[in-house]
């Protein structure tokens, strides 16, 4: 094997292994962290979304993920790529106060970043007024999708990334 390839090989595990010691040290155990954020993946434990919200909630500073850049987004489909799930997760997202004008829960913001579904047409159907995120595993992508706020499912949490000032979780 040529020099330059393994010391190529050697320098990128070095700079992963480092990103996966800052996560550890930056985020409560269990979350993943990406930007200024710390994020927890519900894989095992399924609730209707404002249970949901209640349980990030007891996180400081906790909520719902609002996913506000592709950036933020790219990285939430990748976590759900290494888990292989082909569940649906709940995200921040609601129509419920507005048919129509989607927000993020935590900010009462609009979304400036989306991600539906090339089949859904999510601003027609009243009913469904909660966005989850839908993981597909044999294709490795994912997609947003309005759903009824009672079905129970997955969910995504986001907390701010904690100062040292308080103990999170």
């Amino acid at each position: 094997m040529n020099k330059d390839i393994v010391h190529a090989c050697l320098a990128l595990w070095i700079v992963l292994l480092s990103q996966v010691e800052d996560s550890e040290e930056l985020c409560p155990e269990g979350f993943f962290h990406h930007g200024s954020s710390c994020y927890f993946f519900s894989a095992n434990f399924e609730s209707d979304w404002i249970e949901a919200g209640f349980f990030c909630n007891r996180f400081n500073g906790g909520d719902l993920v609002s996913i506000e850049t592709q950036s933020e987004n790219s990285y939430i489909y990748s976590i759900l790529n290494l888990m292989h799930s082909d569940r649906a997760f709940w995200i921040g997202g609601t129509d419920g106060f507005v048919e129509g004008h989607w927000v993020w829960i935590s900010t009462m913001q609009a979304m400036t970043v989306t991600d539906w579904g090339e089949s859904l047409n999510h601003k027609n159907d009243s009913s469904n007024d909660c966005l989850q995120i839908q993981a597909v595993s044999n294709d490795h992508t994912a997609y947003w999708q309005p759903a009824h706020c009672s079905d129970k499912t997955n969910f995504i949490c986001e907390i701010p990334i904690p100062d040292g000032s308080h103990v999170v979780g």
